[in-house]
């Protein structure tokens, strides 16, 4: 049997849908999303920080505001010392951390929380966050949203480090 080119180009193209068909109808089954899962960022995906206000109990307060392409640290009330590569996985923390989402009615009882708010680019509004360190995990409250997150307590140290 001896098939003309354009009997050829027909096989080809008929074969490759055939080959994208049979790919699309695979994937969810090798590959299925994972939608029951409560892990919740806490910054929208790729955001980008400008500025990252960490106001601690006895109105001591550590700012990080993006100056090109370094960040640069004041604080007030207290003496805070962190180098650049600390900075920067402080602020890589913020981005990448997803936390459990916890029901709407926990209390945390005599616990006063660290108040956090990031400023984002693109963004009009603060996101302002309510953190409290405990000794088994971290919970913070997402204001916005409404949100309670929790985290390891090992993570503690990385999104608010100690005074």
């Amino acid at each position: 049997m001896k098939l003309s080119r354009t009997g050829w180009n027909n096989v080809i193209i008929f074969s490759v849908m055939i080959i994208i068909l049979l790919i699309n109808t695979t994937n969810d089954r090798l590959f299925p999303k994972n939608d029951d899962s409560n892990d919740e960022l806490l910054l929208p995906q790729h955001s980008v920080i400008l500025t990252l206000l960490i106001k601690y109990p006895g109105n001591k307060q550590v700012m990080f505001e993006r100056k090109g392409r370094a960040w640069q640290m004041t604080s007030q009330g207290t003496i805070f010392t962190l180098n650049n590569q600390q900075i920067d996985q402080l602020i890589f923390t913020w981005q990448q951390s997803s936390g459990l989402t916890q029901a709407d009615d926990i209390i945390i009882d005599g616990q006063q929380g660290i108040k956090v708010e990031v400023s984002m680019a693109g963004v009009n509004d603060l996101m302002a966050f309510n953190v409290y360190p405990l000794t088994d995990q971290l919970l913070i409250f997402n204001q916005r949203k409404k949100l309670w997150l929790a985290f390891p307590a090992a993570i503690s140290q990385q999104l608010v480090p100690n005074i």
